[in-house]
């Protein structure tokens, strides 16, 4: 794991994400604009193919706040919170955009109605937040990522890259 604290070495890290040799990365002491770059960053590279990527992390760690920079850097103007409705698509051209937040959920059966199986194996991006209340669906996720809260507003937030496809 390389682990990243130098905002400078952070900020030039974040313009050149590549996937193919990062298998995990620690990213320190992240103000919310250096989790908006982040997230951006992985967004230009996660666009190339289809992805699934977790979100975890407690109430207010940063993850609506990637989810919308995300997604911004993908084209989308406005990205609503899923909390209530679950998901959210969004056309992206040829492919689309699934925001996803279990939030509200408690089993797998109100997973069901959704169509998680073709959701995920598809050839589109999805987003999940609190990915980690369902072992089963953080383990089809090709990207994880993890937020936590610091002092001063500061935020820990760790990549990891799965091996599985």
């Amino acid at each position: 794991m390389e682990h990243v604290n130098n905002h400078s070495t952070i900020l030039s890290l974040l313009k050149s994400v590549n996937f193919t040799r990062m298998r995990m990365m620690k990213y320190s002491n992240l103000t919310l604009f250096e989790v908006k770059k982040l997230a951006a960053a992985i967004a230009r590279q996660s666009s190339r193919k289809s992805a699934v990527i977790g979100l975890i992390g407690n109430l207010g760690s940063g993850k609506t706040t990637f989810a919308k920079a995300f997604a911004q850097s993908l084209g989308i103007k406005s990205l609503k919170s899923p909390t209530f409705i679950i998901s959210q698509r969004y056309d992206l051209g040829e492919k689309y955009l699934y925001h996803m937040d279990f939030y509200r959920l408690d089993s797998v059966k109100q997973l069901e109605p959704l169509g998680m199986d073709e959701i995920l194996d598809s050839q589109n991006t999805v987003l999940i937040e609190w990915v980690d209340k369902f072992p089963t669906i953080k383990k089809k996720c090709d990207i994880l990522i993890g937020f936590k809260v610091k002092p001063d507003d500061k935020r820990d937030v760790t990549v990891k890259i799965s091996n599985h496809k």
